[in-house]
Formats: structure tokens, C-alpha cells, sequence
């Protein structure tokens, strides 16, 4: 099997898993011991990344209809390795209220080929989306603004971490 084409298919096992509300099988597709490094929400390595996962996923699929969209923009394969990155569009509807609400991040993915499961994910990044902008009105936004908060990155209140702190 095309290599490109065995990440799309797991990609969408990933999908499928969304809209069946079935947490393993969007699980299926990542390592044992991924690397989550999910908005919002603190690091997770090895085992604990695939708890804390399947935790969420738990939770979402209780509160909410999902329906998951995958806009890869690019897989870059280089041997037993690969990356991919583009968008995750999580359409989620209450089950209680109705009320839809549309999720969009960007994400970045490492992949390995392993001898037993094919390709599976080995590290995930991901943000929410922003209103795409020409670079020009970007730069010009850095430059008059006195916000301090698309150049440093920094919350209000100035802390390192953009999570409150708590104590």
C-alpha cells in the first residue's frame, strides 16, 4: 500500500471514530507512547498522553454529536517517519440543547510505520485557528498596536503560561 495513502486511511479511522463516538478507535491511530501537546491543556508523554486522551474523548462523546473533518494540507515521508499538518474541523452539537458549536484548529503530526499496526502517530500538536491574514496587515497590526500580546505571546495578567495558575 502507497505509504500516503495508508496515512489518509488512518486519518480517516480517526473521522470515523468521531462520528461513531467510538474513543479506541480514534485511539487506534496513535502510539502507545504519543506525545500530546494539545491547546489548551498541559503536555502529556508516554501512557499518560493516551489516558488523559481517552478521558477527553470520553467526556466530548457523552455531551456531544461529533463530526470531525481533516483538511491535510501536507505528508512529508521520509523512510519509516512522516509529518503531516492542516486542519481538524469539529462540528459539535449538545445532546441536551441542540446548540452547535464549531471547533477549528491547525494541527502538526509526526508519524511512525510500525510492523504490526502501519502508521500511527507519534507526537500531536495542535492550536485553534485564526482568520487567515495577509503577512502585510499582520506586520502592520505588530507594529501600531501598544497590545503586547501577538508579539510576547503573553496573557493579560503577564504570566509565562497562558493557562490561569492555579494554586
Amino acid at each position: 500500500m502507497d505509504d500516503t495513502y495508508a496515512i489518509n486511511l488512518a486519518k480517516s479511522r480517526f473521522r470515523e471514530g468521531f462520528k461513531r463516538a467510538d474513543e479506541e478507535m480514534v485511539l487506534s491511530i496513535y502510539d502507545h507512547a504519543f506525545a500530546d501537546m494539545s491547546f489548551g491543556l498541559p503536555s502529556f508523554f508516554d501512557s499518560d498522553s493516551k489516558e488523559v486522551f481517552r478521558a477527553r474523548l470520553r467526556r466530548l462523546f457523552r455531551d456531544y454529536t461529533a463530526e470531525m473533518a481533516v483538511l491535510i494540507i501536507d505528508i512529508v515521508l521520509n523512510g519509516d517517519k512522516a509529518l503531516d499538518w492542516g486542519w481538524h474541523i469539529l462540528k459539535l452539537t449538545h445532546k441536551r440543547s441542540d446548540v452547535c458549536q464549531e471547533v477549528r484548529t491547525r494541527y502538526f503530526e509526526t508519524w511512525k510505520r510500525d510492523s504490526e499496526r502501519g502508521w500511527i502517530i507519534t507526537s500531536f500538536i495542535d492550536n485553534l485557528d485564526e482568520i487567515p491574514q495577509l503577512p502585510e496587515q499582520v506586520i502592520q497590526d505588530m507594529e501600531q498596536t501598544t497590545c503586547d500580546g501577538r508579539v510576547t505571546r503573553l496573557s493579560q495578567g503577564g504570566s509565562l503560561f497562558s493557562a490561569p495558575e492555579h494554586l
